[in-house]
């Protein structure tokens, strides 16, 4: 505005035309300034468009705080408008690329670090967040003041508040189903905003009203717990983020208030917990402002600890779980160690791997563990006996809830968040560092596990007691033995050991499988010739069109979504190895399914867990078309209690693999105090090799109680 002036617009205008923003884009590439430091500003106009008496400039500018660059404004446009001209504005307009953004968005999903009822907040709460109080907003969980964590994330005074009420905010709302907030700001036509900018042209400054949505974002990180795992952290800027900014409409002294309507469309803990959203302004129900990829994100203060010490030695992050005990490694941590920086989530020793592939637990939707709560053991001792606490909180709206066939959490689930558990513990103790120049991958080889009790851990914590039982170094790899044992509410409900590798790229291009390289063919590959054509019955599975309806009230329903993990099934009454049933499976594997950018970071690989899932399908399915359940009235399929379940990996499912099968041979049948379980011995195979065996794998089919209740 000062160099426009300069360059004699008033001559042109006089005094008849205002200047207004319409167009923008912010990139900030550095922290917000901080006091003391001298801000100077780098300002080009590129090119004049006038029409008559009426201008439009476009410019650009750069900010340096001491010398470093924090902001750029780009292909920002302007102009002088006259009152009428102002009036007839349509608001912001929505086009078809704005529609074809909004249709291509996926959706989406976060865990919040802490749940609260929470659904509004009026002007007393945000109130209390500016007093940095929001353990009397959110809920206990939220206060860390007898910690003297995080004092300085709070919302500003009452002077630069630029949201007065916040009407809704529904955390699975929005495109992507990860948030969305309504608020409202509430226009003072004497406040000191309108007396400011401009003189005799009061007008609501386009930054104040960016203000309202930085504010509305740091509540919703705040709402979603994003802060807990930090010490000592503030609300920042999220570099290299490019936010859109248009303006079509004034927000002026007659207008009595202003809404926001925000949009969150990512959610993220890398590289810190961040909120990115689109935000509308309506001036009633006419859009007059947008801003499109706007975000905060919350960050350690400068020389504020926020990873484990040299030697992974325990220190208090901010973070505590449910029962007020401190975590020493928490959700920050563990994303990192999925897909992000060692370095941060394990230590120092860890930064060898900045720029080398390592290996990682698993990511995204299939990553089951969250926080590192005690550890008795000593980085660089592999000797046995080291144990490791750590606990995974399973919240109510997982998509393993709504995906999985039978009610509660799914057997892939629960292997995995063992099996991860205790892959934290070897890889914490450095397993890997004795030869930091190899790159390595992790790979699960046996294992023998045991459901104890059948619970419902919908909203519970899982939490891990994991110890280490051996550890070997072998050529081309190291081998460790842990022993787990899982607990919800201190109740044991799963128990097991598993055996783990860390492999070079080498050995394991070397695999052979189960049969020294040899193609050992299904059964049913082999007996086809002397089967009866009545006794094979081939069926689909994936399809939207399934073949069967489960009888009236029965609730006995296979896996979708993510867990849609079997294409078609073949079944053979009488057959199979021990003449009691078999089925035979198969799936297509496509490179892009879901789970290879989940398993693992830059190793990408089917977990064999749902390659477990998917022989339990088979089993499912052929409890369900061969009417073994029908009689036992409203039933459900459950997790087998006192079953150990043993398994042997040797060989993995890449993108490139065309296709998995597996087959069951049915070994028991039998039926005890109103349960159904059917045990079978299975193996899966890749194109040309026999890669898992499954020993006493099992599906239990028990009353459904909630469909009595109902009935």
């Amino acid at each position: 505005m000062l160099l426009i002036s300069y360059l004699g617009i008033d001559f042109r205008t006089r005094g008849e035309r205002v200047y207004r923003l319409l167009d923008s884009r912010l990139v900030f590439h550095g922290p917000l300034p901080r006091e003391g430091q001298t801000l100077r500003y780098d300002i080009r106009i590129d090119r004049f468009v006038w029409n008559g008496d009426s201008l439009l400039f476009f410019f650009n500018y750069r900010c340096y705080a001491d010398g470093e660059l924090i902001l750029e404004l780009l292909d920002a446009c302007a102009g002088f408008f006259t009152p009428a001209e102002l009036e007839d504005s349509l608001g912001v307009v929505e086009t078809a690329a704005d529609r074809a953004r909004r249709a291509a968005m996926t959706p989406a999903w976060f865990k919040p670090l802490a749940r609260t009822d929470v659904t509004s907040l009026s002007g007393a709460d945000l109130a209390l967040l500016a007093e940095g109080r929001p353990g009397e907003v959110f809920g206990p969980r939220w206060d860390q003041r007898a910690d003297g964590a995080n004092r300085s994330l709070r919302l500003p005074g009452e002077m630069l508040r630029m949201i007065d009420e916040i009407t809704s905010v529904d955390r699975l709302g929005g495109p992507r189903g990860l948030g969305r907030l309504s608020a409202v700001k509430r226009l003072d036509p004497d406040g000191w905003y309108f007396r400011c900018h401009f003189t005799g042209d009061p007008v609501l400054a386009g930054s104040l009203i960016a203000e309202g949505g930085v504010q509305l974002l740091q509540v919703y990180a705040m709402y979603l717990g994003m802060h807990l795992v930090l010490p000592d952290g503030e609300f920042q800027s999220v570099p290299g983020l490019e936010t859109e900014v248009k303006v079509r409409g004034q927000i002026t002294p007659d207008m009595r208030q202003v809404r926001y309507e925000v949009d969150v469309i990512e959610l993220t803990m890398l590289p810190r917990p961040t909120v990115i959203a689109d935000i509308t302004v309506y001036d009633g129900d006419k859009p007059i402002v947008s801003m499109r990829n706007f975000g905060v994100r919350v960050q350690e203060k400068p020389g504020t600890p926020y990873r484990p010490e040299t030697g992974g030695l325990p220190a208090f992050l901010g973070r505590r779980n449910e029962r007020g005990e401190a975590a020493f490694i928490n959700e920050l941590h563990l994303a990192h160690a999925a897909k992000g920086d060692l370095g941060t989530a394990m230590g120092t020793e860890f930064e060898i791997y900045a720029d080398r592939r390592a290996p990682y637990i698993p990511n995204g939707d299939f990553r089951f563990v969250d926080r590192i709560m005690r550890l008795d053991g000593t980085r660089g001792d592999l000797s046995p006996g080291s144990t490791m606490a750590t606990e995974y909180d399973s919240p109510p709206e997982a998509w393993y809830y709504a995906d999985n066939g039978p009610a509660g959490m799914p057997n892939c689930v629960v292997m995995e968040t063992s099996l991860q558990a205790a892959i934290l513990l070897g890889y914490y103790l450095g397993a890997t560092l004795a030869k930091p120049e190899e790159e390595l991958s992790i790979r699960n080889l046996d294992g023998r596990a045991t459901f104890v009790k059948d619970l419902d851990l919908r909203g519970r914590t899982i939490r891990h007691e994991s110890e280490l039982l051996s550890s070997q170094a072998v050529p081309g790899a190291t081998l460790q033995n842990f022993r787990y044992r899982l607990l919800a509410d201190d109740e044991v409900f799963y128990e097991g050991e598993s055996l783990f590798g860390y492999f070079t790229e080498q050995a394991l291009s070397n695999q052979v499988g189960l049969d020294s390289g040899q193609y050992v063919p299904p059964w049913l590959e082999s007996a086809r010739e002397r089967l009866e054509e009545s006794a094979v019955r081939r069926l689909p599975v994936r399809s939207d069109d399934r073949w069967f309806t489960p009888a009236a009230g029965s609730g006995l329903r296979l896996g979708d979504g993510h867990l849609r993990l079997v294409d078609e099934v073949t079944l053979v009454d009488g057959g199979g190895e021990h003449g009691k049933g078999y089925v035979h499976g198969h799936r297509r594997i496509d490179p892009d399914d879901w789970y290879f950018s989940c398993h693992f970071h830059r190793d990408p690989v089917m977990p064999g867990s749902l390659g477990v899932e998917a022989v339990l399908q088979g089993l499912q399915a052929l409890v369900i078309e061969s009417g073994l359940a029908d009689g036992m009235g409203p039933v459900r399929f459950a997790v087998p209690r006192d079953v150990p379940m043993g398994w042997k990996y040797r060989g993995q499912i890449l993108r490139e693999d065309r296709e998995m099968t597996f087959d069951a041979h049915i070994k028991e049948v039998r039926r005890t105090d109103g349960r159904l379980t059917v045990v079978a011995d299975a193996s899966v195979w890749k194109p040309g090799l026999r890669i898992y065996e499954l020993t006493d794998i099992a599906v239990d089919v028990v009353p459904d109680e909630s469909a009595e209740e109902d009935q």
